[in-house]
């Protein structure tokens, strides 16, 4: 039943509301003043439907009323009663955020309608505000969870790269603000320096569970070289986190991964590659492809990895990147691999970390500085064998 609150300081109209009110089933609270009409509004804000309240009132006027009420609950329906010849206040009752104003003597009929309309009114401002309550509370928990899983991928990247003797190193990382599933590491484990790039499909949350799935596993293996146990041929390792991901994400998430592994004394150089965009080896102006050795992992079960071996002299440059950095656009357009082999061809004399710098750059200033997935570009260089 609807309740609405009726404010005047003549005793005779508000009985003849409270009484035509009744007939129609609503239930009146009444107050003979403003400040009167305010107290019981605030006592009764979760329960009144609609206000009326006379425009001239002493000392607390029904503009007085209509600023209080509206400054304690906006959505609230309040009604202006005026007398004749008292437009200019009505109009600017109106431009205060009253629902509607009635002349009186108030016609039965125009009150009930009037009542109705701001009901409905009412009702229709206090869901929006809920439905905006809710979006703004989904927003916050999105956001939650994308600073959450951006905490946990910058967490995993490595502090710092190793020092060893005849190699060099140059990383450049990029996050975007969608947080992707870029990772990367360069690792001393004995007889072989190990590195990896990987990119997982999914973004947020996702990313970062399954982020934490791939460097975990591959960690293991780091640590059994390491320590010299459960030494395993390069394309098992893969096709074993292939079993790993597939078993523990869903169907439609997958990564991509170019793992490698330098032998320190001979310079050998191990790598599979599943599902990864082409990588590159370079040195003067060669730029050598290193293609995929094997499918996505995570999707197919019974997917089998070939390891490639090449041998690596002096001056060798190996470029390991996601596809953020050659699927960057501006104008519709791809940054492209053509123009990421341009710059490796007229750096082939700069240090490795000065190309991956110079790489991310121009990148970045072919995109204006807009990154729609993370960037990772990893380097490694042979300095003397």
């Amino acid at each position: 039943m609807p309740k609405v609150l009726v404010i005047d300081d003549e005793n005779t109209i508000l009985k003849n509301i409270e009484f035509v009110l009744g007939l129609e089933d609503y239930t009146v609270l009444t107050a003979s003043d403003g400040e009167e009409g305010i107290n019981l509004f605030k006592k009764n804000l979760n329960s009144i439907d609609v206000v009326i309240t006379d425009m001239r009132m002493p000392k607390c006027s029904g503009m007085d009323v209509l600023k209080e009420v509206k400054s304690i609950m906006p959505e609230m329906s309040v009604i202006i009663l005026t007398g004749h010849g008292d437009m200019e206040n009505a109009i600017l009752s109106m431009k205060e955020g009253a629902f509607e104003y009635l002349k009186k003597p108030v016609n039965a009929d125009d009150l009930t309608i009037a009542i109705n309309n701001a009901i409905i009114r009412k009702n229709l401002l206090l869901e929006n505000s809920r439905m905006q309550r809710e979006l703004l509370e989904h927003k916050n928990y999105l956001q939650g969870l994308h600073d959450s899983a951006q905490k946990i991928l910058m967490n995993m990247l490595p502090e710092e790269l190793p020092d060893l003797k005849g190699f060099r190193f140059g990383v450049e990382y990029k996050s975007s603000d969608a947080v992707g599933g870029d990772m990367y590491d360069i690792c001393d484990i004995g007889n072989y320096i190990c590195f990896y790039v990987f990119d997982v499909s999914s973004h947020g949350i996702l990313a970062s569970v399954i982020t934490i799935i791939l460097k975990s596993f591959i960690r293991n293996i780091e640590y059994n070289y390491r320590q010299g146990i459960n030494k395993r041929r390069f394309p098992e390792i893969v096709a074993d986190l292939n079993l790993e991901l597939e078993a523990n994400t869903a169907q439609n998430v997958f990564a991509t991964l170019f793992l490698g592994f330098i032998d320190k004394k001979t310079k050998v150089f191990y790598y599979v590659s599943a599902g990864h965009v082409v990588q590159y080896l370079f040195n003067g102006e060669t730029v050598e492809s290193l293609p995929s050795t094997g499918t996505i992992l995570g999707v197919f079960p019974d997917a089998t990895y070939s390891c490639n071996v090449i041998p690596l002299k002096k001056g060798d440059k190996v470029l390991l990147f996601t596809d953020g950095i050659i699927e960057a656009t501006s104008n519709d357009k791809m940054f492209g691999p053509d123009n990421l082999i341009s710059i490796l061809k007229n750096s082939h004399s700069k240090p490795i970390q000065s190309v991956t710098s110079e790489i991310l750059e121009t990148v970045s200033d072919f995109a204006d500085g807009e990154f729609h997935d993370d960037v990772t570009l990893v380097g490694i260089e042979i300095v003397d064998v």
